[in-house]
């Protein structure tokens, strides 16, 4: 697998398929499981279909630890796969992409997936992986906390992006205070801990983060505060987008149920991996990639065990499926703050035939 970074920042540190066929695929039953008895160190391309999965955020982050573990833990290529991951900014960009035949999947919000094809994207939702609200978090300082909706009025806040997740996340926490879009500027940063220091220095009145970011920032940083959006909406969750013209491919359909089942072995192993502190999960994505927070076991911690949650959200046996009612609710939460059109049936905007059934 390569992994492109378009941001001109690696995203993450090749180390080499020897190292990763001789440890990683082979660290435990826990994970290996499904991974050992694989092809030869530096032969495992052999066979394998090249498929390309598209990280709307950069890739060496937790928030990608199921894909992570099943390309380096050999769940991926037990079902027939080479996964290249390939950083794109933002997800309207990864929409775009997808549509284009650059990537076969792309991982968008619920509120971009909806938003992009109210507005005519041939594309579906073919599985929704964080599920139960958003794993987004704002952080601000704790004399100036932005720790309510009502508190954003006039503020200025980091984002990784213009559009995507992030902003309708924060459009949909307005929206519950009664304000406009508007009400909040927003300024383009980057995503690590380090950018606190513009927060520090009064230049950001707060940005938003990923989930390991925000528990890394308030081990290190006394000042922060942590606002969690879930708070206050139910939109958020995060799915497997792909084009129309691609789920209607019988060949680009099958890849798109092995990847499924490779990112649901991947869950399982990591849920089961809960026991032991992430220990196997750890051992797996480091042996190819250099994820900072995975350096501090408790914000590893944190971090996992919100994401198995979300990943289980509505049944450890629905891992990967679309909970309808909760498709809906975001629906009808985007249609009440005036962010999408009324009168839509979004039904029509998923599939669960292309996710694993039983998971558990």
């Amino acid at each position: 697998m390569t992994v492109l970074d378009h941001s001109g920042t690696p995203a993450a540190r090749r180390r080499g398929y020897a190292f990763r066929a001789g440890a990683a695929l082979c660290l435990s039953a826990v994970l290996a499981l499904t991974a050992c008895g694989g092809s030869e160190a530096g032969g495992e391309t052999e066979g394998l279909q090249k498929v390309t999965f598209l990280t709307n955020v950069p890739t060496a982050g937790l928030t990608w630890a199921a894909e992570l573990v099943a390309q380096t833990c050999g769940h991926f290529a037990k079902e027939g796969l080479d996964v290249e991951f390939q950083y794109i900014n933002g997800a309207p960009a990864g929409v775009q992409a997808v549509m284009a035949g650059t990537g076969l999947l792309v991982r968008p919000g619920d509120t971009d997936t909806m938003q992009s094809i109210i507005t005519g994207a041939p594309i579906v939702n073919v599985g929704a992986v964080q599920k139960g609200g958003s794993t987004l978090r704002v952080v601000s300082h704790r004399e100036r906390p932005l720790d309510t909706a009502a508190s954003m009025n006039g503020k200025t806040m980091g984002v990784g992006s213009t559009g995507g997740s992030t902003k309708v996340t924060l459009d949909l926490v307005l929206a519950s205070a009664g304000l406009k879009p508007e009400a909040l500027k927003r300024q383009v940063v980057g995503l690590t801990p380090a950018v606190f220091n513009l927060v520090e220095s009064r230049k950001l009145d707060g940005y938003v983060v990923s989930l390991d970011t925000a528990f890394t920032l308030q081990g290190q940083r006394p000042d922060a505060v942590v606002f969690d959006p879930s708070t206050v909406t139910s939109a958020g969750s995060n799915n497997y987008v792909t084009s129309a013209a691609n789920a209607k491919d019988p060949a680009k359909a099958d890849q798109i149920r092995r990847f499924m089942r490779g990112v649901a072995a991947s869950m399982k192993a990591i849920i089961a991996d809960k026991a032991n502190g992430y220990a196997e999960t750890k051992k797996c994505i480091s042996s190819e990639y250099d994820v900072a927070s995975l350096k501090d076991q408790k914000v590893t911690q944190q971090a996992m065990d919100v994401y198995v949650d979300s990943w289980q959200a509505g049944g450890a046996d629905k891992l990967l499926q679309t909970d309808p009612a909760a498709w809906q609710k975001t629906y009808d939460e985007l249609v009440r703050s005036g962010l999408i059109e009324a009168g839509k049936d979004p039904s029509q905007w998923f599939s669960n035939e292309f996710a694993p059934t039983g998971a558990s």
